[in-house]
């Protein structure tokens, strides 16, 4: 019996040892060499964006809730965004780091399916929340007459995402499962990783080839086309406005008010730009690994090589908060009020919170904001800029 129970901690030890992906002494897949170094590196980077990311889209989503005035179109357009991230930075990036640490999966066949399915769902949900934006205020800003189509329009896109990244996740669903790969009753141990299986590929009706082209072109492709599409087509139009006003407003305003609407014009077009440079570059890195990695263009699976396109991918979902939130002066307003009520103040956003409230003492605003049409405003007696709202 003793023979017996000092085998059974022997293979323990043995799977212990072996069930980390990032070792010294580790060579995986015959000729992918990693380190514990590595290891290090790739969970602190996990680390940043759960907490950081979870943060930033959790102010979003509660600042939203909690205010009946922010409960606009456009802004249930970023609190979907922000749901989809903020599961994102909690669901999949742990998920994700779990397996790209540690090789074995002991958590059963039901989450196993669930696992990858949940990872992929959250991701589509984020990506498409962004076309969806783009799209949102391409018609509001080129179409601004057809208000009340416009708000169907954003219904049916909001079915849509959620519809459409369920459907592209389900077939992981299917193809996920575990493959034994020990099993001793008498010690009690059972090794198994989690996976998509080839043989279920094999038996879907959309071959698992096909699947990585298909979510290359709807998770990537589609919706970098709609941001640089709708993005472009804003700032022409807005360009186009601006011209058309005549250079005599222009004139009639003095240099200070020149330059502020300059100014605003230059910041809305670094905004936009940043929009399709943060998207473009996430989720390239992964995407390219996927179909290489599907298509057999590298000779094994690189565990490194993906956790760090995964990595750079996620970042996307910390960086969105601040692009679509933070950036917005009314989000920055009503995060100030929030630190406020925490005790926690911030010099930069009571600054942003001052500028808000003398604005709105000076100006008179559309009781929707969203109604409002985002273009540059100015007038020789004006004496306030409607705030561009793009994102």
């Amino acid at each position: 019996m003793s023979l017996t129970n000092s085998s059974c901690e022997a293979y323990r030890d043995a799977f212990t040892k072996i069930n980390l992906y990032f070792r010294d002494d580790a060579v995986l897949n015959g000729t992918e060499y990693s380190s514990s170094e590595w290891g290090y590196a790739i969970t602190t980077a996990y680390v940043f964006i759960i907490l950081f990311g979870a943060f930033g889209n959790a102010m979003t989503i509660t600042v939203v809730i909690l205010n009946p005035s922010m409960r606009t179109t456009r802004n249930f357009f970023i609190l979907n965004l922000a749901l989809s991230d903020f599961f994102v930075c909690t669901v999949t990036a742990p998920m994700t780091l779990y397996t790209v640490r540690y090789i074995f999966w002991p958590f059963g066949t039901i989450l196993c399916k669930v696992a990858g399915s949940l990872q992929a769902f959250n991701v589509f949900l984020s990506t498409f929340s962004i076309a969806a934006i783009a799209l949102d205020r391409y018609v509001l800003v080129i179409f601004p007459t057809k208000r009340a189509e416009q708000r169907t329009l954003s219904l049916i896109f909001f079915v849509a995402i959620w519809v459409v990244s369920l459907i592209l996740a389900l077939p992981l669903l299917i193809a996920s499962d575990l493959n034994v790969l020990f099993h001793d009753q008498n010690c009690g141990i059972t090794i198994e990783i989690c996976q998509e299986q080839n043989d279920i590929w094999q038996g879907m009706i959309l071959s698992k080839q096909t699947y990585t082209l298909s979510v290359l072109v709807t998770q990537y492709a589609f919706p970098l086309f709609s941001i640089v599409f709708a993005y472009s087509s804003i700032a022409h139009r807005m360009k186009m406005r601006l011209a058309n006003r005549g250079s005599s407003m222009i004139n009639a305003m003095n240099r200070q008010r020149r330059q502020s609407v300059v100014e605003r014009q230059r910041r809305t077009h670094l905004l936009l730009v940043s929009v399709v440079v943060v998207f473009a570059v996430a989720w390239l890195p992964l995407n390219v690994f996927h179909l290489f990695n599907t298509f057999a263009w590298v000779e094994s699976f690189s565990v490194p090589v993906f956790a760090s396109c995964h990595v750079v991918a996620m970042c996307s979902a910390c960086l969105n908060p601040l692009i679509y939130a933070f950036f917005n002066q009314n989000f920055r307003t009503e995060f100030v009020i929030l630190f406020e009520k925490t005790g926690l103040k911030f010099n930069c956003l009571s600054a942003a919170k001052k500028k808000s409230q003398r604005n709105h003492e000076k100006c008179v605003r559309a009781s929707d904001l969203t109604e409002q049409i985002p273009v540059l405003k100015a007038t020789a007696s004006a004496t306030c800029h409607t705030e561009i709202h793009l994102v």
